[in-house]
């Protein structure tokens, strides 16, 4: 199970007993993995495009509420990990938008310490709370993925080339594995696409990728998520070796070596742009060539997530053969947390 927000927190950002269940359940029926919602990692920026009622881990309190989560999913066999983002509202360009409520600054020095250090507490608390790993949000347009963007186009040595582009997401890696040992796992999530704009491409090609997946290696990364639209769609087609093709995952497991997941239109024929554009349903499909990834070699885990939001029991109900009978999505889903 990927991370999708679901706002439901009340002011203090503390996961409560809904959330507990929600985790619990998904954990009884089967899923193996499960990562949160994105978790912020400050109390000042790091939700500052959103509502602030997604959950944090920033203080003792939060910590608490994910132990008992934890301690859920684990009852039945399930592995639990945060994500945890930052969704900027620092600029990565000296650039001057102004909002309703705010001034939008480009990021300085002192910053990008504030960001880092925030990621490192956050994943601290998470390990001292008993999670099995962090995720780090990279991907989607949020901070660390603006970074990644060919429309950063900072004059230092955070901004140009892909080298420069990838260097702040790299040292919230560093700082993050310094920090909480090498044997506890580290999860990067990362994109080609943004909500901001749903075609946008960060690696024109097969050599820009591979400099970003030896970077994430290098770092200390020890898994790989991949956000796609359609995590079955090929990229770089006809780069590489002749005739040799793979999806956006099966690329980054090839060129990083390390294992990766995969997301993007499991069970459903319209992406998730469709369902934030839409009060309409999601159109049903069999899951097959989805799976199908995994023994292809295309990746090592399959993340569902709408899917999963509107049928705890996705797992129990593929298992069986039952795909027909899983329920559609659309965002009066979200209305509910169950």
């Amino acid at each position: 199970m990927p991370a999708m927000a679901r706002w439901k927190c009340k002011s203090d950002c503390v996961p409560h007993e809904g959330y507990l269940k929600y985790y619990k359940r998904r954990a009884k029926h089967n899923v193996g993995l499960i990562i949160s919602e994105g978790t912020h990692v400050d109390n000042t920026h790091s939700y500052a495009i959103h509502t602030g009622y997604e959950g944090r881990l920033t203080n003792e309190k939060q910590k608490k509420a994910f132990e008992g989560i934890v301690k859920a999913v684990h009852k039945y066999g399930g592995k639990f990990i945060p994500q945890l983002w930052h969704c900027g509202e620092n600029a990565t360009n000296p650039i001057s938008v102004v909002s309703s409520s705010q001034r939008i600054k480009q990021m300085d020095r002192n910053d990008m310490d504030q960001v880092r250090d925030a990621f490192v507490n956050s994943a601290v608390l998470a390990k001292e709370a008993g999670c099995d790993g962090v995720e780090i949000h990279g991907a989607n347009g949020y901070l660390l993925s603006n970074f990644m963007s060919k429309r950063n186009v900072r004059n230092d040595e955070y901004g140009g080339t892909i080298v420069n582009r990838m260097r702040f997401p790299l040292e919230v890696v560093r700082a993050v594995r310094q920090a909480v040992g090498e044997q506890f796992p580290i999860l990067y999530r990362t994109s080609q696409w943004s909500v901001s704009n749903y075609n946008e491409i960060k690696w024109d090609n097969v050599e820009e990728l591979k400099i970003w997946c030896d970077g994430l290696k290098e770092a200390g990364v020890d898994i790989i998520d991949v956000s796609t639209h359609k995590c079955y769609k090929l990229e770089f087609v006809g780069q590489g070796k002749q005739e040799e093709s793979h999806t956006l995952a099966g690329w980054i497991k090839k060129l990083s070596g390390l294992p990766v997941i995969a997301v993007g239109g499991v069970s459903y024929t319209q992406t998730v742009a469709y369902n934030w554009g839409s009060s309409g349903k999601t159109s049903i499909e069999n899951p097959e060539r989805c799976l199908k990834l995994i023994e292809k070699g295309e990746c090592d885990l399959l993340a569902v997530g709408r899917a999963l939001i509107a049928n705890y029991d996705w797992v129990d109900k593929v298992q069986r053969g039952d795909w027909e009978k899983l329920k559609p999505y659309s965002r009066k889903t979200l209305d509910e947390l169950f």
